[in-house]
């Protein structure tokens, strides 16, 4: 975690591993820091557009941004079907 200097935040996730590749990794791997954001927008009682979010990987010493989070309604959904899924087997 890193406070900007505008007032909002940064969420690092440092990662041990490759970056992802190609969008449909990316939109995969956005999945966790959307979530990363949500909790601390909640925990610090701030918005989430004050949250930036980012992939460190070590290795490579690359820095991910996706260009896109999945938004709150995305998220429930996402977690609802895997829910449902799960009840299934």
């Amino acid at each position: 975690m890193f406070v900007d200097p505008d007032g909002g935040a940064t969420v690092v996730d440092w990662k041990t591993g490759k970056p992802p590749h190609g969008p449909a990794a990316m939109r995969q791997a956005a999945v966790q820091l959307a979530v990363y954001r949500l909790a601390w927008a909640a925990l610090r009682g701030c918005p989430t557009s004050s949250v930036r979010t980012a992939f460190y990987y070590v290795r490579s010493g690359i820095t991910v941004v996706p260009d896109e989070l999945p938004a709150p309604g995305e998220l429930a959904m996402l977690l609802t079907d895997c829910a449902g899924r799960r009840s299934d087997t």
